[in-house]
């Protein structure tokens, strides 16, 4: 008596198939979790390993606008947070605004992405110029418009173009800003 061997020869296949493709998944699935880590280390590694900010997040409480008045010289009618952002009203009618960005994470990345990109864009000229003593790190940004300063793990930009500061009062300006980070 012949036995049914076509039938046995069919599921062993199927097996080594499901088997072959299982194990190709699995490989696949390990592949993405290896280069999520990968990834991952290396955005930790550019933003500087600095600790997470865990202090207030309010702008406009890190320099007050009677502080800013001091700084600048002139009168500055309001401070008004809008979002991440303190705007600084300007001048008796407070009609120049002097606004002031917080970044509060990965400060360490967006420094160094900022210095690749103004490296790479000008045949290789930095045209950002470091200015010491100020947090972490600090840079003026091309022709006096702005000023960027890292305080541990946050990023604190000064738009100088539309409130025509000078680069003594948005340093000042920074200082007290870093102190309080």
């Amino acid at each position: 008596m012949a036995s049914g061997g076509g039938g046995s020869t069919a599921v062993k296949v199927i097996l080594i198939v499901l088997a072959v493709l299982m194990f190709l998944g699995l490989l696949a699935a390990g592949s993405c979790f290896y280069v999520a880590y990968r990834v991952k280390r290396r955005v930790h590694e550019l933003s500087g390993n600095a600790a997470p900010y865990t202090g207030s997040r309010d702008p406009c409480a890190k320099l007050s606008a009677s502080e800013a008045s001091t700084i600048l010289g002139e009168p500055v009618q309001s401070a008004e947070a809008q979002g991440d952002t303190c705007e600084y009203h300007l001048g008796s009618d407070g009609s120049r605004i002097l606004a002031v960005q917080y970044t509060w994470q990965g400060a360490g990345m967006v420094m160094r992405l900022t210095t690749g990109t103004m490296k790479s864009g000008v045949a290789g000229m930095n045209m950002l110029q470091p200015v010491n003593g100020i947090g972490d790190e600090a840079l003026l940004m091309p022709m006096g418009s702005g000023l960027m300063m890292r305080k541990g793990d946050v990023l604190v930009h000064i738009d100088m173009r539309v409130a025509n500061v000078s680069v003594d009062a948005a340093e000042n300006m920074a200082r007290t800003i870093a102190g309080r980070l």
